[in-house]
């Protein structure tokens, strides 16, 4: 079984990671930077990363990591929500 990280859009994170941090702003491109530098880092634990602008539009989250990145029947997903301060964990069904 697999674990897929749903992120919200680059710089979307980025931007909200630099401000948690107390970081003063930086450019976009900066903050996607730092965002895909944590996914690389993600991805060496065996974790596959999945951030929503890279879903298809109005696609659910939940078909499009089927349909396009290989998630299967058991593989857990943290999804954190561009908005919420907080995760949430749910598994495809087996």
């Amino acid at each position: 079984m697999s674990t897929f990280y749903l992120l919200p859009p680059r710089a979307v994170l980025g931007q909200r990671l630099i401000a948690t941090l107390g970081i003063p702003p930086l450019q976009v491109t900066s903050c996607v930077e730092v965002v895909e530098a944590l996914g690389k880092t993600l991805e060496t634990t065996g974790a596959f990363v999945v951030y929503r602008d890279d879903l298809p539009q109005g696609e659910e989250a939940a078909r499009a990591l089927l349909d396009g990145f290989g998630a299967e029947s058991g593989d857990e997903v943290i999804e954190i929500l561009p908005g919420a301060p907080e995760s949430r964990r749910w598994r495809f069904p087996m």
